[in-house]
């Protein structure tokens, strides 16, 4: 029922995993995502893994071009100097997600 999920399923190229709560043929689609899901769990399981990769430097170049805008808007406001890359504008993550950064976009642990 949100947006969201169907954006993501579709990115991940999963559509055929997507239900909707008021599917007239609900139950046979599950049963079928199900097997999908047994049946294609590693390639499943790479994607989302992609997915979340790729959105993580989405989610950082967010923070780029933020920063950029409050800069023009209001330039006395204290910004950041130095070389600062990409990783420089998410928080700290967690070892998981450091390894699926690097398996996913060839990133280095930081």
């Amino acid at each position: 029922m949100d947006e969201r999920i169907r954006n993501l399923m579709r990115e991940r190229g999963h559509e055929n995993l997507l239900s909707r709560v008021n599917d007239p043929d609900l139950e046979d689609r599950i049963v079928a995502s199900l097997q999908t899901l047994d049946s294609q769990t590693e390639a499943i399981r790479d994607a989302i893994g992609a997915t979340v990769a790729r959105n993580l430097q989405l989610m950082a170049r967010m923070g780029v071009y933020f920063e950029e805008q409050v800069a023009r808007r209001y330039p006395q406001f204290p910004i950041r100097s130095g070389v600062l890359t990409w990783q420089d504008y998410l928080p700290p993550l967690s070892p998981t997600l450091n390894k699926l950064l690097e398996e996913h976009s060839g990133v280095a642990a930081a």
